[in-house]
C-alpha cells in the first residue's frame, strides 16, 4: 500500500508541476501580446503608458512599415499571399531590428524572461491586425507533436484613429478612380505602392 501511495503522490506533484510551468508560460505569451499591441500606435510608449511629449512614429509610417497598402489593397494582396508582416525570434539578441513593426514586437519581448523561447509574430489580414506569441514548454512531453510543446496568445490591435483614416482613405480613391475611366484598380494599386516605396 505505501509504494502505491508514493507513486500516486509523486504522479499528483509532477502534474501539478507541469500544470504550473504551463500556466506561467501562457501568461508570459498573453502579456508578450498584449504588450506589443499597446505599443502599436506609438512605439515610444514608456512604462507608465505615455509618450515623451512630441514624440511618435511618424504620420505615415503604416503606409509601408504597417503593410496598409496589403491590408486595403486587394490588388496588392492576393488570396495566396502569407500575411505576415513581422517575426521576431525570442529571447532577442542585441541586434538592431530592421522595421518599425519588428522593433516594436522586440520592445515587447524584452518585457519577458530571457530563457523563454519562441517567436513574436505580427500579422496583418485586411484591417484586421494581431500580435501573436508562440512559447515554447520549458519541458516536451512523451510522444507529443510541436502545436502540443509550445503554448500560443494573440491579441487584436485596437487603433480608432487610424481606422477611420484607412476608410476616408478607401472611400477617397475609390470615389476618385470610379469617376475616370482611365484607371482600373490594378493600377490604383500600383499607382500608392509607387508613392510608398518612394518611386516617381
Amino acid at each position: 500500500m505505501f509504494p502505491l501511495l508514493m507513486a500516486v503522490t509523486l504522479t499528483w506533484l509532477i502534474s501539478a508541476l507541469i500544470l504550473f510551468q504551463g500556466g506561467v508560460v501562457q501568461s508570459a505569451a498573453a502579456r508578450a501580446a498584449e504588450a506589443a499591441v499597446f505599443l502599436w500606435d506609438n512605439s515610444k510608449r514608456g512604462d507608465s503608458g505615455l509618450p515623451p511629449a512630441g514624440e511618435d512614429d511618424g504620420l505615415y509610417w503604416r503606409l509601408a512599415e504597417d503593410s496598409l497598402l496589403h491590408g486595403l489593397l486587394s490588388s496588392v494582396q492576393t488570396a495566396n499571399e502569407d500575411s505576415e508582416a513581422a517575426l521576431v525570434s525570442l529571447p532577442v539578441s542585441g541586434k538592431e531590428a530592421g522595421s518599425l513593426a519588428e522593433s516594436k514586437l522586440s520592445k515587447s519581448a524584452h518585457r519577458l524572461s530571457p530563457q523563454l523561447r519562441g517567436q513574436l509574430t505580427y500579422r496583418r489580414e485586411t484591417l484586421s491586425r494581431r500580435a501573436e506569441a508562440a512559447l515554447k514548454l520549458p519541458f516536451s512531453l512523451p510522444g507529443s507533436n510541436g502545436s502540443l510543446a509550445q503554448v500560443t496568445a494573440s491579441a487584436a490591435v485596437i487603433d480608432p484613429v487610424e481606422f477611420i483614416r484607412s476608410v476616408d482613405l478607401v472611400r477617397y480613391y475609390t470615389a476618385k478612380f470610379q469617376a475616370s475611366r482611365e484607371i482600373n484598380a490594378a493600377s490604383a494599386g500600383k499607382a500608392l505602392t509607387d508613392y510608398a516605396s518612394g518611386r516617381p
